[in-house]
């Protein structure tokens, strides 16, 4: 845990505004934005670890291009700008790090926002008083190396805060005007999520949302993200084009088998869609095809896991991978249905599917109960080709 005490140094959340816009561009690395932001190297080092994103591929750390970076891209510096960086600070979710000690960077202000800056239903502005609340509460957390690096940190604390704009009501609450910029902090929380996580379901973000108690990194009460949380949930999903679906097991056996059930035509490009930034758009009819030929069940293990309300929940996982510099395509012959476990095991490297046997092998100890070849079934004809080049650039 590392104190954060640089706040007013940085100059405030519109310096890293600023540096966010000088050093990102899709697929930079931490270090190449690092160079690219006009930062120092502690200072830029300050914005990487504490309010963006990152994602490992091979031993390299990639800034991920989530809300915060689009909203950052796109829209002027404001209070709803400085709401969100507050949020994703508190928050504490960086995603993946090379460096353990770079998990957790924010710890000690998740902490204190969930335990002690929330009073009941939100924030009562009395606790946000520098002197009365917050240097008595940070100062047991310890890990501060003088009475002078404690008050830095309490002073630039409650400048960040200020920075937000929240107004104080006579009754001494807090108003955060979540209505305004609620929504961006949940799809931030989903984004860093599923960053981590491979391909979530509704229940797991609603869950994960709840446990994180994040209506207290908003400022609000529980019913407020309570009457909200699964409809977003269920939206970012629907955007992001994971599919969940739910049959009646006889059911979509029976359509499953029907050698009518033709996939969809491939595309020659990945389609994307143009925002700031481009971002590859999953589509729908293929995730719907697989679901439909196999009912939720994992090509490479046979598991299939039943929900509690009887739908099933598979993941669909890309066998050469999306996006720069794989550049597979996002068709079904580059398409399997996997079990969450199968999904992260495949898309890390672990496990072997023989191109032209479909014999698999699970590799580095993981002996995990696996079919002795690749299910295929109905009209899914897998593309050799993608399976040849999994085996020669995703396998270590």
């Amino acid at each position: 845990m590392r104190p954060l005490s640089f706040t007013k140094n940085l100059g405030g959340f519109n310096k890293a505004y600023d540096a966010i816009r000088a050093g990102y561009v899709p697929g930079v690395t931490v270090e190449q934005f690092r160079r690219r932001c006009g930062l120092g190297s502690d200072l830029s080092l300050l914005v990487t670890e504490f309010f963006l994103g990152t994602q490992i591929h091979g031993n390299e750390e990639y800034i991920l291009a989530d809300t915060l970076i689009a909203q950052t891209l796109s829209q002027k510096y404001s209070p709803l700008i400085a709401r969100l960086y507050f949020f994703a600070l508190n928050l504490n979710m960086p995603g993946e790090r090379l460096k353990d000690e770079h998990l957790n960077p924010a710890e000690m202000q998740n902490t204190l926002m969930r335990e002690h800056l929330f009073i009941e239903d939100g924030f009562r502005a009395t606790n946000f008083d520098k002197d009365r609340s917050i240097e008595p509460t940070v100062r047991a957390f310890g890990g501060f190396t003088s009475p002078a690096a404690l008050r830095k940190w309490v002073n630039n604390y409650h400048y960040m805060a200020e920075q937000c704009d929240f107004v104080v009501t006579p009754d001494d609450h807090i108003e955060t005007f979540p209505d305004t910029w609620g929504a961006l902090a949940l799809r931030l929380f989903f984004e860093r999520y599923a960053a981590l996580n491979a391909a979530p379901d509704v229940n797991a973000l609603v869950s994960t949302a709840q446990a994180r108690e994040l209506h207290k990194l908003i400022g609000v009460r529980q019913s407020w993200l309570d009457d909200r949380i699964a409809g977003a949930a269920e939206m970012f999903l629907s955007d992001e084009g994971y599919m969940f679906l739910g049959f009646e097991e006889s059911n979509a056996e029976r359509r499953a088998a029907k050698a009518g059930t033709a996939p969809p035509a491939p595309e020659g490009e990945t389609q994307r869609r143009k925002t700031v930034m481009q971002q590859i758009v999953r589509r729908g009819k293929n995730l719907r095809f697989l679901h439909e030929v196999y009912a939720g069940e994992c090509q490479l293990s046979g598991v299939r896991l039943i929900m509690p309300d009887g739908s099933f929940s598979t993941d669909c996982s890309h066998i050469r991978p999306l996006g720069k510099p794989h550049s597979g395509k996002d068709d079904v012959a580059n398409m399997l249905s996997l079990s969450p476990t199968m999904h992260r095991l495949f898309d890390r490297g672990c496990v072997r599917i023989d191109p032209d046997t479909l014999s698999i092998s699970m590799l580095y100890g993981n002996d995990l109960p696996h079919r002795p070849r690749l299910l295929v079934r109905g009209n899914h004809v897998i593309r050799p080709a993608n399976l040849a080049y999994h085996v020669s650039n995703i396998l270590r």
